[in-house]
């Protein structure tokens, strides 16, 4: 019996249940027939939808007293630890306890695995390699942080042939991951609080590679410096692993050519494959991300039916083609450059940028799609940390726009920053921004109603909790022009 199936009848308890990694983790458990219930903190996520579509129950206290009688086991979110009441509780009980990267770890060590990691990126690939192996009939388990667009209840069965995993950086979580293969989306400078610099944050994808098992596989991209430097160092370090090189640089082993833009679908090719192939996600990067995915998704399947592969058998197998016709179709993921509807002329988009380089990968693929209208953004720093050590990026990012609102930064439960801190370097960054800063959300509200016009795109920006955000904006607005 499989680890997995060995939980269903069982009841688990998560804290944290609505974070994003956390609510995926709890309804795919659901579906192997885990007993699941959870807590959280009263503030309204996104992810409510998704539990709520999986029938999962949760309390909005962390008293000891909710947690099931019967709880065989406890799952945390990495911002808690034993200090949490119902943490400290499951361990006096000695009920088995993970935080969440220990539990995806432990699953890690019993399911052939595969991870997709990324300082950018990661849920998009995700999400495209989700989608274009639901139709090849394998069995597998996929665990990230969102969900495809327009799907609360995943359409495809589930299963334990192996589990795809988003494989996240931070604090080097995705170094207890045990993974058989691996894509690596981007390389850059993030997380300032753990990583204090690039060369750091190279380090830690170096150790990931070389955790791999040995004849194993990597898929690398080749547009920035970084992931070049990190292809030439699996040149001398593990010559042993299959490395598929992708992007525009000529160095690439499959080399994205002739992109072009539209306002519905985007097409280029991908030489030496013959043809061109189509992508609903605007923007070269966000194309190359579902790119890396359909490599990724062939190395996995021709492994599984040979049991080793070499880069011109996967350049002569037509699966890689395939799967780049199906990615055609991916809509992407849920808040990743997320149309969420038009209310009096405004469309309202929902986005997870936090990071410089994600702001204007996001921006540009906006402007690609809605090339005639004028874009606000309103932006939820993330982190004090971040945004000091990316300052001036923010402020060239923000640029982008046509109109910026900043709202106080968003200190997570990462504890880098109070609340004077993250209102004073709001302020900072909206000054230098030439932005508007809204330290309430009822001033951020009637500002929006304000300032935004008919054939505007209100873009709704950032990692902390933006939901519904949007929804009040316009229903402002509604009320105001009756």
């Amino acid at each position: 019996m499989s680890f997995l199936s060995d939980l269903q009848g069982k009841q688990l308890f998560l804290v944290g249940i609505k974070g994003t990694g956390m609510a995926t983790l709890a309804c795919q458990l659901v579906r192997f027939g885990v007993n699941v219930t959870g807590s959280d903190v009263p503030e309204v996520f996104a992810t409510e939808a998704v539990l709520k579509a999986a029938n999962i129950t949760w309390f909005e206290t962390f008293s000891a007293e909710v947690m099931p009688a019967d709880c065989t086991m406890l799952i945390h979110s990495a911002a808690y630890t034993s200090a949490n009441p119902q943490v400290s509780r499951g361990i006096q009980n000695k009920i088995l306890v993970f935080s969440y990267p220990q539990f995806v770890a432990h699953l890690s060590r019993t399911l052939p695995s595969f991870g997709i990691a990324g300082t950018h990126g990661k849920s998009t690939a995700c999400g495209s390699l989700d989608w274009i192996l639901r139709k090849t009939g394998v069995s597998y388990l996929s665990l990230y942080g969102t969900h495809i667009q327009g799907e609360l209840v995943p359409a495809n069965p589930i299963g334990e042939d192996f589990s795809i995993l988003e494989a996240c950086e931070y604090r080097d979580h995705f170094l207890l991951y045990d993974l058989q293969g691996v894509l690596v989306t981007t390389v850059e400078h993030d997380h300032p609080d753990w990583f204090k610099d690039e060369e750091q944050t190279l380090q830690s994808f170096k150790r990931l590679l070389l955790q791999l098992p040995f004849s194993s596989f990597a898929v690398c991209p080749t547009d920035s410096s970084m992931s070049r430097q990190l292809i030439e160092w699996i040149g001398f370090e593990r010559p042993d692993l299959t490395v598929i090189t992708y992007g525009q640089h000529a160095s690439s082993m499959l080399r994205l050519t002739e992109y072009t833009g539209g306002l519905q679908e985007s097409s280029y090719r991908l030489e030496p494959l013959h043809g061109h192939f189509h992508t609903q996600l605007a923007s070269i990067p966000l194309c190359l991300d579902g790119v890396g995915a359909a490599i990724l998704g062939s190395c996995i399947l021709l492994r599984c039916k040979s049991g080793s592969f070499d880069v011109q058998s996967l350049l002569a197998d037509p699966i890689l083609a395939a799967l780049l016709n199906e990615n055609s179709s991916f809509p992407g993921c849920a808040g990743r450059v997320e149309v969420l509807f038009e209310a009096e002329g405004v469309v309202y988009v929902q986005d997870y940028a936090h990071h410089p380089r994600e702001i204007e990968v996001s921006l540009a693929s906006l402007r690609e799609r809605f090339p005639w209208r004028r874009v606000v953004v309103v932006f939820f720093p993330h982190t004090a940390s971040r945004t000091m050590a990316f300052f001036d990026e923010f402020v060239t990012a923000l640029s982008l726009a046509d109109k910026a609102v900043i709202r106080p930064i968003a200190t997570s439960a990462r504890h880098d920053g109070d609340s004077n801190c993250a209102h004073a370097l709001g302020q900072q960054l909206a000054q230098a921004a030439g932005a508007l800063f809204c330290e309430a959300e009822e001033v951020l509200i009637s500002s929006l109603g304000d300032l935004l016009h008919p054939g505007d795109l209100c873009v709704t920006m950032g990692a902390g909790n933006t939901h519904g955000v949007a929804m009040r904006i316009a229903s402002h607005r509604r009320s105001e022009s009756c």
